[in-house]
């Protein structure tokens, strides 16, 4: 009874809010609208915020998903469990790979590179001064481990408090901004005229633009349903939160880019200058606009907020992983000893060391291709070694979610294989537009293969597996 009982994550540690929290810390919206906004305009243009929507709308489709699999099957590793019980324990096990190993970890990596360049960032539009961003990179791999260690109630009181901070500056924002420009609200931005296209096929591939940029606002969405182990009737408060945490998401990223819009206006060059502004190496526009209403003050804290936002997001994504390998042990497919837990605080931590471990390397392996294609500068490199493993860890998390929507296709009606199919063609198209280079493609070929030959290697234990589906809930 003791081993059982130091294997246990911690129950009922949580509850609703800190399952929908946790929701809104991995879809980090501070993080995200400051590195993101320039990219979905730089393809959509004034027609962003339909982008915005129409992406809003594609992705409650896939989240449907989600909803419909955390009801039936609450588990620590549950993107693994979901295929396993849906489709079979071999692509179970596949998909639990591809999440954790290949996107997860490597997820953890690009968000760490991200917390020391959008730092650097800020700091730059505070002071003036560039710093090494390097000097950042640690802060994250090191402070996230004591809330992680320490338990899921410590972690989510964390990014409970980060997150409020983060939404509420955006809030202002957007308040403030509408209110200045009250004469220059218009639904242009929601019609296929602010893509500046002339033709149906031009309009078309500006908002698939949009759409593929915009859907990387949602990542992180589903890393609630890693803890439903330790939340308060987690058949419904996992699924409910985290079709809430989006629609919330979904509605902030909206009003905010249509509130950047109304700032700088609504004509192609004005967009086209911004976003040349986010793509150079001076001060990011978005400080800028924040600087302009909430002054010095208000600028400093949504700096602040924006490295804060990079933390939680940091550390929920660690939280899920380590939980991921937490579930897939526990059930006999990896090392025994990434089942077990802190005696004291219930916390997986040995699988919390092992993922900060990798995910250094992941960091590692980034700046080292950004170094091989060319970048020397500390800024220049870390941006590129951003881009590489976000790249990367993207492509990994459609293909999860294909999978998992796919399983989630065998346990609805004609009605919601509608909507399912929906979210599964958007992922196709995302994950079509997101391959961008042919090494970025090998490397996935190449690591699906090594999966699938490892899942024959390991053939007698997949086919012996008794899944545990949160027997306590």
């Amino acid at each position: 009874m003791a081993k059982q009982r130091s294997a246990e994550l911690m129950r009922n540690a949580t509850s609703f809010l800190g399952s929908l929290y946790n929701s809104l810390a991995g879809q980090a919206p501070a993080y995200s609208v400051a590195g993101g906004a320039a990219l979905i305009m730089g393809s959509a243009y004034a027609a962003a915020p339909l982008a915005m929507l129409l992406t809003l709308l594609g992705v409650l489709a896939i989240v449907y998903s989600i909803f419909v699999l955390a009801r039936k099957y609450p588990h620590a590793a549950s993107f693994y469990a979901y295929v396993t019980n849906t489709i079979n324990s071999r692509t179970g096990f596949i998909n639990g790979i591809i999440y954790t190993v290949f996107y997860s970890i490597v997820g953890v990596g690009s968000v760490a590179i991200a917390f020391a360049y959008l730092g650097t960032e800020g700091i730059y539009a505070v002071t003036g001064h560039v710093i090494n961003p390097l000097i950042l990179l640690p802060i994250p791999i090191v402070l996230a481990l004591v809330p992680a260690v320490l338990g899921i109630r410590p972690s989510i009181r964390t990014e409970m408090m980060l997150t409020s901070i983060e939404i509420a500056i955006l809030l202002i924002f957007v308040v403030l901004s509408f209110i200045a420009n009250m004469g220059r609200l218009s639904a242009f931005p929601f019609t296929v005229q602010g893509t500046f296209a002339k033709t149906p096929t031009g309009i078309l591939a500006a908002l698939s633009g949009g759409l593929i940029f915009a859907i990387t606002y949602f990542m992180g969405f589903e890393v609630s349903t890693q803890i439903s182990e330790e939340v308060r009737d987690p058949r419904r408060s996992v699924p409910v939160s985290t079709m809430w945490a989006t629609v919330f998401m979904g509605i902030l990223y909206i009003l905010v880019t249509y509130a950047i819009l109304l700032n700088i206006g609504y004509t192609q060059s004005a967009i086209t200058n911004f976003v040349n502004q986010a793509e150079g190496m001076g001060p990011n526009p978005v400080y800028m606009l924040i600087g302009h209403y909430l002054g010095t003050a208000g600028l400093i804290l949504f700096a602040a907020s924006v490295m804060l936002s990079v933390f939680g997001c940091y550390l929920a994504t660690l939280n899920a992983t380590a939980r991921m390998l937490y579930g897939m042990a526990r059930d006999g497919l990896l090392p025994a000893w990434l089942a077990e837990t802190h005696p004291r605080y219930k916390s997986p931590h040995k699988a919390l060391y092992l993922s900060t471990a990798v995910a250094i390397l992941t960091i590692a392996l980034a700046y080292v291709a950004a170094y091989a294609s060319g970048y020397v500068k500390p800024l220049e490199l870390t941006y590129n070694a951003m881009e590489d493993a976000y790249a990367i860890d993207s492509l990994y998390y459609v293909i999860s979610l294909i999978l998992v929507a796919a399983g989630a296709l065998k346990l609805t009606t004609w009605g919601g294989r509608v909507v399912i199919g929906i979210g599964i063609a958007i992922l196709a198209i995302t994950l079509y537009y997101s391959i961008v280079s042919t090494w970025y493609l090998a490397i996935l070929i190449a690591s699906i293969i090594l999966t699938i030959a490892i899942s024959y290697v390991i053939n007698t234990r997949i086919k012996s597996i008794k899944l545990t589906v949160c027997p306590y809930c």
